[in-house]
């Protein structure tokens, strides 16, 4: 089993951003993460609470705006200005993907789609995490905005346990394993640290590890797992106004990388396992360092102006206007944590160089013979979101 590599520092990084991985072919694409992923499920989450009637909101419930704000953002509520990369990467590897809100229903067994239903336990509103099966039979993406590595966010919102654990039970639901054909990305950790003043990256790479560990043992054999860019490095850690410093960021991200490696190393001794890193350190680092072979020429500041991501929601003040620059595709960052959708091409390009290797094509596989390991039923909370990726 090849030993799992995932850079803490600088290294060099030589790609081909007009790669093709013609020898990786997948079934399906299945996303588990946060903001940098989120194709518009936290969007449609909180556009679908803004369309309840004032009437039938239950006292104290606070309604969020939809977030991202449309425009500046993506008119389909992702965070940057257009695709991100998992769009890209599903469109090089010639597949789509479906927000999990627009499978989701109102209860099992339920034909109404829905966004949201009730706990069964507690009446609450929450975020659905029914989906009758559906998910098991089509790509799929499950990232939210503002998702940490948990089982749910402070927010309500499915962390990255959550979002795996409902992806297993829809699985149980359809009596169905994982396929094992399929690709599987696991990219979570930024909110567990930008906006966190005590982060403990030990839980943090210990929720990922347990994510990794429940879709192996659902069936799931090719799994591409991200480490954290230089958190440090981001246009709101390096302004005047950050909630966490540049140099802490930094180092919390070389802690959260060095374990992650440590970690992962371990995972590929799994049997038929497949665990294909993708260094966004490095590959960030690289573009910091240099950015004009990659058509970069700003990397400290943000296309947007005043940093949405300083406000709650993305929202800014009454009275006060977002600011696009002239050209998006020069910047690498949208706001001051969200990557510009140039940036994003870019790295979803390096991703496809890391299936294009020969150690990341997956291999035919005839029968499964694993118990599901199940995270449990999740239900979550649907609050006012707040200013994390």
């Amino acid at each position: 089993m090849k030993k799992i590599i995932l850079s803490t520092g600088f290294a060099l990084l030589s790609f081909n951003l007009s790669t093709q991985a013609e020898a990786a072919s997948f079934s399906k694409l299945y996303v588990f993460g946060d903001s940098l992923s989120d194709s518009g499920n936290i969007f449609n989450v909180t556009t679908a609470l803004n369309q309840i009637p004032p009437q039938l909101i239950p006292p104290g419930f606070e309604i969020p705006p939809p977030t991202p704000p449309v425009p500046p953002y993506d008119e389909d509520g992702r965070f940057s200005n257009g695709l991100v990369w998992v769009d890209y990467l599903a469109e090089n590897l010639g597949l789509t993907s479906t927000p999990s809100t627009e499978l989701s229903v109102l209860f099992p067994g339920s034909q109404d789609k829905s966004f949201l239903t009730l706990d069964p336990n507690s009446g609450e509103l929450i975020i659905s995490p029914f989906f009758n099966g559906m998910t098991a039979t089509q790509s799929v993406n499950f990232a939210f905005g503002a998702s940490q590595t948990g089982l749910v966010s402070a927010e309500g919102i499915p962390g990255l346990l959550g979002q795996v654990g409902s992806f297993i039970n829809d699985l149980e639901f359809a009596n169905q394993f994982a396929d094992p054909e399929a690709l599987y990305i696991v990219s979570s950790g930024p909110n567990d640290y930008q906006t966190v003043p005590n982060p403990n990256p030990e839980q943090s790479v210990s929720n990922i590890v347990t994510s990794i560990q429940a879709l192996y043992n659902s069936g799931a054999r090719n799994i591409m797992v991200s480490n954290l860019p230089n958190l440090g490095e981001t246009p709101r850690a390096l302004g005047p106004f950050a909630p966490v410093p540049s140099a802490p960021l930094s180092a919390v991200t070389q802690v959260h990388n060095s374990l992650l490696t440590e970690a992962l190393n371990n995972l590929s001794l799994l049997p038929d396992i497949n665990i294909i890193p993708v260094d966004m350190f490095s590959l960030y680092t690289q573009i910091f360092n240099d950015p004009e072979p990659f058509g970069f020429t700003t990397v400290t500041e943000a296309c947007l102006s005043p940093d949405p991501s300083l406000f709650p929601n993305l929202t800014p003040p009454e009275g006060v206007t977002f600011t696009v620059c002239d050209r998006p595709d020069k910047y690498v960052f949208w706001d001051g944590i969200h990557p510009t959708t140039a940036s994003h091409k870019v790295l979803a390009e390096f991703a496809l160089a890391q299936l294009a290797q020969p150690e990341s094509v997956p291999e035919p596989r005839n029968s499964i013979a694993l118990g599901i390991f199940t995270l449990g039923g999740l239900l979550y909370k649907t609050r006012n979101s707040s200013k994390k990726c």
